[in-house]
């Protein structure tokens, strides 16, 4: 299995790490790794969700509303990055592209329009 090691830095709240994973995704995976860094603004969600908006545009694989804690998706209507860490359901369809592997507790307390950068680490 391919695995691509990342990094989430996110102004006045820390990092965390994660990995997406090619086989839950390929186009989206290689399109945003390819892509990194990236950044935006944070969004917080549901209390159980953090997404940023991006320039990146890839088509639904395997698109789903089911989401665990640590899952890292892509959103192909928004053109975002999600970041869960509760249990939820997403308002449109997302491509699962990894986990968050060190740190997801940090998420919940990241404040809206945080500075968020994903990076390959």
């Amino acid at each position: 299995m391919d695995v691509y090691p990342v990094k989430f830095i996110v102004e006045r709240f820390g990092e965390a790490l994660g990995e997406f994973y090619r086989m839950k995704a390929p186009l989206s995976v290689e399109e945003i790794w390819y892509s990194l860094p990236i950044s935006g603004r944070a969004r917080i969600e549901d209390n159980a969700q953090l997404y940023f908006l991006t320039d990146i545009q890839v088509k639904a694989e395997h698109p789903t509303l089911t989401v665990e804690p640590g899952d890292i998706a892509y959103c192909p209507l928004q053109k975002s990055i999600h970041v869960f860490w509760a249990q939820t359901t997403p308002v449109a369809e997302v491509n699962i592209i990894g986990k968050i592997t060190k740190n997801l507790e940090m998420f919940k307390e990241v404040k809206s329009l945080s500075r968020v950068v994903l990076q390959k680490h």
